[in-house]
């Protein structure tokens, strides 16, 4: 961080808190190879970095996720959408989850979802997450500057470094227990492992849903 006053940070968080997203529709409907998966991740995600040199996917980063059980193996070497998808995920999760707590969270969505041929797709997962994410972004962001406030008021007559120093240690809190439970949730998934025939029937209640919305969309538009 470049030395700023305290309320410089505050005219600032808008522009550090911004994420880039890859958008449902920029998703590619056709499989791709390694090389252009890498391309793709770093011309949609590169505003996350916070160096300029970091990476945002390598070769061997995929070659480690799926050696890891993270991400089904390749058809021929090309990769799918689904692929793809899970790819985004373990981009964000790895910042702050372990490998193997991913591949736990994960595994139920790829045994369940990955390359469905009917019923919920792993598409239709990421899109309704993709706008859930978007709403609560707003919800975030006001949370953010609601700290600052805390930390300004609280620290009023100190130097900026002790709000600076406030501020972090608050966001940190959150943090910590939103990863704490993070965690917990994750274990409860993985203390009550669904079997085969549970995920069948999953899917296929999944699949039953979907088609009686499409009915009761059919009927009202008729």
């Amino acid at each position: 961080m470049e030395n700023n006053t305290f309320q410089t940070i505050k005219e600032q968080i808008e522009e550090w808190i911004q994420l880039d997203y890859i958008f449902p529709k920029d998703i590619p409907a056709i499989e791709l190879y390694m090389d252009q998966i890498t391309t793709f991740m770093d011309e949609h995600l590169a505003g996350n970095k916070r160096h300029e040199d970091d990476k945002i996917l390598t070769k061997t980063m995929i070659n480690n996720y799926s050696k890891n059980n993270l991400l089904p193996p390749s058809d021929k070497k090309k990769y799918s959408k689904d692929h793809i998808i899970l790819l985004i995920y373990i981009f964000y999760l790895k910042n702050f989850l372990s490998i193997n707590d991913i591949q736990q969270l994960l595994k139920p969505m790829t045994d369940t979802y990955f390359q469905a041929d009917t019923g919920i797709t792993m598409s239709d997962i990421y899109y309704d997450l993709f706008q859930l994410e978007q709403e609560y972004g707003i919800k975030v962001r006001e949370s953010i500057q609601e700290i600052y406030e805390i930390a300004d008021n609280k620290f009023n007559q100190s130097d900026d470094y002790l709000k600076t120093f406030a501020m972090i240690t608050m966001l940190s809190y959150d943090i910590y227990a939103k990863k704490q439970l993070v965690e917990k949730l994750i274990d409860s998934l993985h203390s009550q492992p669904a079997t085969k025939a549970e995920l069948k029937e999953a899917k296929e209640l999944a699949r039953q849903k979907e088609k009686a919305e499409k009915q009761k969309k059919k009927e009202l538009q008729e």
